[in-house]
């Protein structure tokens, strides 16, 4: 099918006084369109690093990251302005500038009443829309960025960690609208630090392994 994801010969590392880390050294990898890829690895194995140098927020040391056959310039991420990816960050709190919930989604607008509803409903937050964003706890602030997140209609989705505060009933909910997102083609990027999440994808990238690669499930 192609690739959708290419990282080609990719270096990064990181340097504090006389200390230097390698994250990554000659990287290569192709995520195909159409798969649904999570990310796994211990603590400062470079999971979110990956992303931001897919997003194109952070720069490598060398090396090159195309999407869509585009090479990704580290800066402003084009791709997430242009609405060709949709992203979840691992902090949330980066995510909002309304003062309530219904203001908050009003900024993402793009999906139908119907499909609306149903994420609402599915997250639980009818009875949030008029509480202010500050008021809202962990959990039910993971809940409204879940929902901003779903009304995207890109065709590839990122999410950094993003069960970490939701209950049972939230993560079954994400991961039975990703299997559905998944199976009308869109390419998802899952990074999870929970060995049961690893099997709701078709393709797994392990940040320990010596030799990384893009595994089948």
């Amino acid at each position: 099918m192609g690739c959708h994801i290419q990282i080609r010969d990719l270096a990064l590392s990181y340097s504090w006084k006389n200390y230097t880390k390698s994250i990554f050294e000659d990287l290569n990898l192709c995520i195909e369109k159409g798969s649904f890829v999570s990310i796994v690895g211990g603590n400062g194995s470079g999971k979110s690093s990956l992303v931001k140098l897919i997003l194109g927020l952070s720069a490598p040391d060398r090396g090159e990251v195309i999407v869509d056959g585009q090479t990704v310039k580290p800066g402003y991420p084009e791709a997430i302005r242009d609405h060709r990816i949709a992203y979840m960050a691992q902090q949330i709190e980066e995510l909002f500038f309304a003062e309530t919930v219904r203001e908050e989604l009003s900024y993402a607008g793009v999906s139908s009443d119907e499909e609306l509803n149903q994420i609402l409903d599915g997250l639980g937050l009818w009875n949030f829309l008029d509480r202010s964003i500050e008021s809202l706890s962990g959990g039910e602030r993971q809940g409204l960025a879940l929902a901003q997140f779903m009304m995207h209609k890109a065709r590839l989705l990122i999410l950094d960690e993003p069960s970490s505060y939701l209950d049972w009933d939230r993560a079954e909910f994400l991961r039975n609208f990703l299997l559905q997102v998944n199976s009308s083609g869109k390419t998802i990027i899952h990074v999870t630090q929970y060995p049961a999440e690893i099997t709701w994808g078709t393709h797994v990238i392990d940040l320990n392994m010596p030799e990384l690669k893009v595994a089948r499930l």
